[in-house]
């Protein structure tokens, strides 16, 4: 049986009014952690609304707002989340593309234009399909490596790890590590940021520092041969998987992380938690990333745009210091009431109002804010 309206505000702690206007798109002065808490147990207790009630209420359904559910994991249910909480809160429902290839899709965005929604948020490249003459405004989430509107700031977050690794444990020659059968090259913003920060900061460089691999044994032979032969340190991986993976093997080997070899990851997603020692990683602000989203949206919106803007912007990412770069490692919160978060993300904003937050905050760093422009 579906939860009712009173049920979630005795979980929360709020009036069964403050539910029904957060879940109506009038959060009044509800906090926004308790709206994200509704939003939460509404989506995972499968919270329905009364169509009837909605009738008698004279509430009639407001604008919509489609989304493509295709977004670049590790983040992508938290992004889906963040957004659907945000659109709602502006009065708009929301309307997801089933899964599919890139074809389907496609077909779907294009119904969705024809039967009057607002807008379009996807991850498909604009190379596929006329998106400077589609029928409504889209913003295209992708990354540094494709047109886009809206991209994380990747290159930085390697450019803080790489100094993080010399500045602080005192490493000059790394490695980076990205997979190369994406059908995007993922890695390739990383790698050149890689590259670009080692020769500025005077850090001897050759392309073999470089290693793209398949998940085979012929790529971590490659990878023991740079420490080795080539006397590599530390590892920097374009994903929390690949420096798991990597850790693992190293450790089969009798090469421990952090104390023999230092291995970091990007996207600081729930795998950060599950290595013997919480992995370094590039800490990706998803609901700030949905922000910025929501933002770029309304602004085209408003103003009648379509196609994509030329550059894209960048949303800003932190490096969190779990410890798999020879920090002391960070002591995470154990697991709460919500169940396993799927990003950091996600463990950072559950624990903002306990006294957990300071010591949790404590591992993160970032370069600075960047202000949404558009």
């Amino acid at each position: 049986m579906a939860i009712t309206t009173k049920q979630i505000a005795e979980m929360v702690g709020v009036s069964r009014q403050a539910v029904s206007a957060v879940l109506n798109g009038q959060p009044g002065k509800v906090s926004a952690e308790k709206r994200r808490k509704i939003f939460h147990i509404a989506k995972s207790l499968q919270w329905r609304p009364n169509p009837a009630a909605l009738r008698l209420a004279g509430h009639a359904p407001g604008p919509v707002i489609g989304i493509d559910t295709g977004f670049f994991p590790p983040y992508r249910q938290s992004l889906l989340e963040a957004l659907t909480m945000l659109l709602t809160e502006r009065g708009y429902q929301v309307r997801l593309t089933p899964p599919g290839d890139k074809q389907h899709k496609l077909r779907v965005m294009y119904d969705f234009a024809a039967e009057g929604v607002a807008g379009i948020f996807t991850d498909i490249s604009p190379e596929l399909f006329d998106c400077r003459n589609f029928l409504v405004p889209l913003v295209v989430i992708g990354n540094q490596d494709r047109p886009c509107d809206l991209a994380f700031d990747y290159s930085s977050g390697i450019r803080q790890l790489v100094r993080h690794l010399h500045q602080v444990h005192g490493h000059r020659k790394m490695a980076f590590i990205g997979l190369s059968n994406h059908s995007v090259a993922s890695g390739r913003a990383q790698s050149l940021a890689f590259e670009r920060t080692l020769r500025e900061n005077g850090l001897p460089f050759d392309s073999e520092q470089i290693l793209e691999t398949t998940w085979n044994e012929g790529s971590f032979d490659r990878a023991m041969e740079l420490i080795r032969e080539r006397r590599v340190t530390a590892f920097l991986c374009d994903s929390d998987a690949l420096a798991a993976k990597l850790i693992a093997d190293l450790r089969r080997h009798g090469i421990r992380c952090p104390e023999d070899v230092p291995v970091t990851g990007c996207g600081a997603s729930f795998i950060t938690e599950l290595t013997d020692v919480p992995l370094t990683s590039i800490y990706l602000p998803v609901r700030e990333h949905a922000e910025n989203a929501v933002k770029l949206m309304f602004g085209k919106i408003e103003n009648d745009l379509r196609g994509m803007a030329e550059t894209p912007f960048l949303t800003r990412t932190g490096l969190f210091r779990g410890g798999s770069c020879g920090c002391p490692p960070a002591d995470l919160p154990p697991l709460y009431w919500e169940g396993v978060p799927q990003s950091l993300e996600d463990l950072f904003c559950e624990v903002r109002n306990s006294p957990r937050f300071s010591l949790f905050q404590k591992y993160l760093e970032f370069d600075g804010a960047l202000e949404m422009s558009r």
